[in-house]
């Protein structure tokens, strides 16, 4: 009789190979470039008073707002296994937090998230590569290549890491992502977000979209200019 051990070991296999499979044999992008930056970039990050969680559904109250470029939902929690996850959109440049900037993250090996991906697929951070295994007990830079994404188990459900990112900042890089949808499962948190990102469309008119935000928001948000940066 199989052990519970075993019949994980041979679940996260499968999972593995599934998401191989579900994920077309896209090819990894290898060593891809850190992603441009211009320099004053600037992120108006909209959150919860509270510190709490915001209704999915608070996108649609800004969609009127002008000279808004892009908006992307996030949501950050841990898991049962001490994992810190987020939750993300796919997005030419991945915006994270750290402190009171946001940093652009690089993909340094694999690829990123993308829109089609199945809902088992994991970008995680540098620090975290570096700290922990693979399902299979084996490095998960060494196992990852463009054929191959390793198994891993976060919060007790079986993922297929496709990427590792890099933002310079070692808590930063201590996190795992996933996409949206999946991270409100893992996390419990149906139809929740933590916040969005808006990303004006010229800096010239960050400050008056700050402004329309706050008034198409009222009190039920915080919004709040950042700086964007890479170490």
């Amino acid at each position: 009789m199989l052990t519970k051990k075993a019949i994980l070991f041979l679940s996260v296999s499968a999972l593995a190979l599934t998401v191989v499979l579900s994920l077309s044999f896209r090819e990894a992008r290898a060593g891809q470039a850190p992603p441009t930056v211009p320099r004053g970039t600037m992120i108006i990050q909209v959150r919860a008073r509270d510190g709490g969680l915001l209704p999915e559904g608070i996108r649609a109250r800004i969609r009127g707002v002008e000279n808004l470029g892009r908006a992307e939902s996030f949501l950050e929690g841990v898991t049962t296994d001490k994992v810190r996850v987020i939750g993300v959109e796919p997005a030419p440049v991945l915006h994270l937090r750290s402190g009171n900037e946001v940093l652009a993250a690089a993909i340094v090996q694999g690829r990123g998230l993308e829109a089609g991906d199945a809902p088992e697929a994991m970008v995680v951070g540098k620090t975290f590569a570096q700290n922990n295994k693979t399902a299979l007990g084996l490095s998960i830079p060494a196992m990852l290549t463009k054929d191959h994404f390793p198994p891993i188990i976060v919060g007790g459900q079986g993922f297929a890491i496709v990427g590792i990112y890099a933002t310079g900042d070692h808590k930063t890089d201590d996190q795992v992502l996933v996409l949206l949808v999946t991270a409100q499962k893992l996390l419990n948190q149906p139809g929740r977000v933590s916040g969005i990102y808006v990303t004006p469309a010229t800096l010239p008119a960050a400050d008056q979209v700050a402004k329309d935000l706050r008034r198409a928001l009222g009190g039920t948000a915080e919004v709040t200019p950042l700086s964007v940066s890479r170490r």
